[in-house]
């Protein structure tokens, strides 16, 4: 667990006193740690300990709903949460608890929730189960209906101090204090993002295309873009998402930051509507 104490002392009192919410909405930027923390929490409901299950350990009264189970009941989703994943959260939350206080249900990539879904999601926080818990998590707030929002107790996650990373990456991780300052600074105050870039290949591939994306020339833009969303598990949102931190790297200017609220309101675009990924691409950087 890095950074976000003030929450999770909060929430511990809150158990402690029995006066926890139905439901709560945890926002902000992504890979801050919101899910670290929702996962944490169902964790101590059940066990007392406040930390992130360990690979492969089950716990019996929560369960994680996010786009890869949305894909799980659907193979065909690409990049959105049917009704199909609602269904399911009904289901669980209306059983009983077996050793836990509450049985938590925590709802990832909530942005990706199709008007469907959304709508479904709705009579869930309308009539939920006294011994139900409601963990909603949402990088992009405004993407959730505001009667979902007005139903569910808001918590805001902020990015985690620059020195807090550094003293993970040099205690937990390892790194070289040569490495530790930059790594951390480049990490932008998401303890994910840190991770991210230290294990997840794919992900730091999809960042190399992101930068070569913004140096191509336009005379050569067209073959470029045409390549890069050939592969069948390319993804628009994640790919703008890349180019977003990509421009958050380099030195700042006027036209560096139109260009970011560019792609920032084309990201939020392509989660609710199905856009054409090369035409859209094409028109960026125009």
């Amino acid at each position: 667990m890095i950074g976000h104490k003030k929450i999770i002392e909060d929430f511990k009192k809150l158990a402690a006193r029995n006066e926890l919410s139905h439901g709560y909405i945890f926002y902000g930027p992504a890979m801050v740690g919101k899910r670290t923390t929702a996962l944490a929490f169902a964790r101590f409901l059940e066990k007392g300990e406040f930390e992130p299950p360990a690979e492969g350990e089950v716990l019996q009264d929560a369960k994680l709903i996010d786009l890869a189970f949305a894909k799980q009941l659907d193979p065909n989703l690409k990049d959105s949460i049917s009704i199909d994943a609602v269904r399911e959260i009904k289901n669980f939350l209306w059983q009983k608890p077996n050793v836990s206080v509450r049985r938590t249900l925590i709802l990832d990539d909530a942005e990706l929730l199709t008007t469907e879904a959304q709508n479904a999601l709705l009579k869930v926080t309308e009539e939920p189960p006294a011994s139900s818990l409601l963990l909603v998590i949402a990088s992009d707030l405004e993407s959730v209906m505001g009667t979902i929002r007005s139903r569910l107790q808001g918590i805001y996650f902020g990015p985690v101090a620059e020195a807090e990373i550094a003293r993970w990456l040099s205690e937990e991780k390892g790194m070289t204090a040569a490495k530790v300052a930059p790594f951390a600074k480049q990490a932008l105050g998401k303890p994910g993002l840190a991770s991210r870039l230290l294990h997840d290949k794919n992900f730091t591939k999809t960042l190399e295309l992101a930068a070569k994306f913004l140096k191509t020339a336009p005379a050569a833009r067209r073959d470029f873009i045409k390549k890069l969303i050939e592969p069948d598990e390319f993804v628009l949102r994640n790919f703008l998402n890349a180019v977003i931190m990509t421009l958050a790297w380099e030195k700042p200017s006027k036209a560096k930051a139109a260009l970011w609220h560019k792609v920032l309101a084309l990201q939020q675009n392509a989660t609710n509507f199905g856009l054409n990924p090369r035409l859209q691409l094409e028109g960026l950087l125009m």
